[in-house]
This record gives C-alpha cells, structure tokens and sequence, in this order.
C-alpha cells in the first residue's frame, strides 16, 4: 500500500526564507527601474518586473526571453514576496495559479503531490544559477535597442 504524502511545513518555510533572502538583492535593483534584465548564460535571459507592490508583498513576474520558442518552454511565474516573514513563494507558474500544498493522486490536471515544493525548489535552483553566472543588463532606449544585435535584445 502506498503511503500518503504529507506536506513538509518545515521544509517549505525554509526554502520560502532563502528565496526571500536571494530575490531581495534583485528587489532592490528592480526598484531604481520599472523591469530589468537577467542574463544567467549564453541565450539565456530573463525579464523581471515588479508587478505589484503594497505594504507588506511584492510580486515580481519573472519570463525567460526567447523570441523563437514556442509558449509552453518560456518559464514564467510570478512570486510573491512577504517582507514581514520574509518569505517569497510562487503564486503563479507557467499559467497555474493557487497552488495547493498537496495534490491527491492520481488527479485530473496530472499535477504531483509536492507541486508547490517542486516549483518553489526550482525558483531556488534558478536564484543559484543567477547567483553563480549571470548579470544584469539595464534596460536600453528604443533608439540604442534598434542599433543592438538580435541576441543582445
């Protein structure tokens, strides 16, 4: 018999605590600026944006930038930062919304038990790469951007 998945509360929180810690540098850049650019590797980019902001969250929509994929392999989530906790979770990825901490099995979105972990796992996974290898390209004028080759823009 198979046994069932309980959610990890522990676990969860303090992976919502180091994405918090490794957004808020980009935070705090994003705020001089209404979006930037992310590069974390040859052909790989990503938009950041703050999309909402109130007292105690912000939510910042991150989307690779890729011109010629198709919809579906673009990663795109919005995560919501909580600075009294100092927590950050996703609260959207790849379109799903209201993500629930458990999901049975089998289920009809074919969604796995530890979703919510899974997408916040890899929200730490990304926060290292950009960490290790990338840097952050200011956003160009129109009229510099027209100059820029395509791989720059």
């Amino acid at each position: 018999m198979q046994q069932r998945y309980v959610v990890d509360v522990a676990e969860l929180h303090r992976l919502t605590e180091r994405n918090y810690a490794g957004l808020l540098p980009l935070l705090n850049q994003l705020e001089s600026q209404a979006e930037m650019t992310l590069y974390a590797g040859e052909n790989l980019a990503f938009n950041l944006r703050c999309v909402n902001e109130a007292r105690y969250t912000s939510d910042v929509e991150i989307e690779q930038l890729k011109p010629n994929w198709a919809d579906y392999l673009h990663a795109k989530m919005t995560v919501r930062l909580y600075h009294d906790v100092r927590m950050a979770e996703i609260i959207s990825s790849q379109g799903v919304t209201r993500l629930a901490a458990r999901y049975q099995q089998p289920n009809r979105d074919m969604r796995h038990q530890d979703e919510k972990h899974q997408v916040n796992q890899f929200l730490a996974d990304w926060l290292t790469l950009c960490r290790k290898q990338g840097h952050i390209q200011p956003k160009l004028s129109d009229a510099v951007q027209k100059f820029m080759p395509y791989y720059f823009k």
